[in-house]
């Protein structure tokens, strides 16, 4: 079945100047497309944000049927100044409708920054891999079986901070760590979240989603993201709802990656909790 996979990119300081700055992955992620099996692989959504200034990304794969050309590729503007102001935005969406960038195996990305001097970047996107070896574990389901399985609505609360290096994911936080009221043996669909404080990324990593880290953006054209997965799942007609295993609470962990140091969102996730037993279920 199909695996989502967030990446994030940032740089700390820029240099300033045109396309002088390239952007480095955030430890655990990659620029590299994965060596998928059979199927197709595409980038389904991306958003980024400039700490203090407007800035212009390009985005280039090897491969022409990706990106066009080697000069370029991809250009996007962030008018980060808009708005409020970039500690406001903390995210712009890249590509928002039904645009995708399709991918070729082993290529990698070369993202690259028109920006101001000291200013931070950071960058996040989702790729979707219609067979991605090892990542077979990876549960997902769809809006109809989520709303078959529900036994309950939940809301809890996880207290994940942004790192004190802009653009680097903070510490890991346990899903449990803030607020332990999950059921035992229990599935949960995490349907997405609310936030105090915009941010640019929230990322979960854990068994049930084959240690794969997944997420969503939280800046301020996002932050009525409470069905962020559903949404997803509904926009591209795939099961794209994550879902995890009570019993893995302690071992699934929120991230949090933004374009200013420190940063606490205040995170409540909503999820159903689902029915057992599962067995049956597909993604299952």
């Amino acid at each position: 079945m199909g695996t989502v996979v967030l990446n994030t990119a940032y740089k700390s300081s820029l240099t300033g100047g045109t396309f002088a700055d390239s952007l480095t992955a955030n430890s655990g992620d990659s620029l590299a497309v994965a060596t998928f099996g059979v199927g197709e692989a595409k980038v389904l959504e991306a958003w980024a944000i400039d700490s203090a200034s407007v800035a212009e990304l390009e985005w280039i794969y090897t491969r022409p049927d990706s990106t066009h050309d080697q000069q370029h590729g991809v250009r996007f503007n962030i008018p980060a100044t808009a708005l409020g102001g970039a500690g406001t935005n903390a995210a712009f969406n890249l590509l928002p409708g039904m645009t995708t960038i399709p991918l070729q195996r082993n290529d990698t990305a070369t993202l690259t920054v028109s920006g101001t001097s000291s200013d931070a970047f950071v960058m996040s996107w989702t790729t979707l891999y219609d067979d991605l070896p090892g990542a077979q574990g990876a549960v997902f389901i769809d809006w109809p079986t989520a709303q078959n399985l529900r036994k309950s609505t939940f809301g809890w609360a996880c207290n994940a901070v942004a790192s004190g290096t802009k653009g680097v994911y903070g510490a890991a936080r346990a899903l449990n760590a803030d607020d332990d009221r999950f059921h035992g043996d229990t599935w949960y669909a995490i349907l997405g979240c609310t936030v105090q404080t915009p941010v640019t990324t929230i990322a979960l990593l854990g068994p049930n989603f084959a240690g794969q880290r997944i997420g969503l953006p939280a800046g301020a054209l996002d932050l009525n993201s409470p069905t962020w997965f559903v949404e997803q799942s509904e926009k591209w007609g795939i099961p794209l709802i994550p879902c995890f295993q009570s019993s893995n609470k302690q071992n699934t962990y929120a991230y949090v990656a933004d374009q200013a140091a420190s940063t606490s969102p205040k995170i409540d996730f909503l999820a159903y909790e689902l029915t057992t037993p599962m067995s049956q279920v597909p993604g299952f």
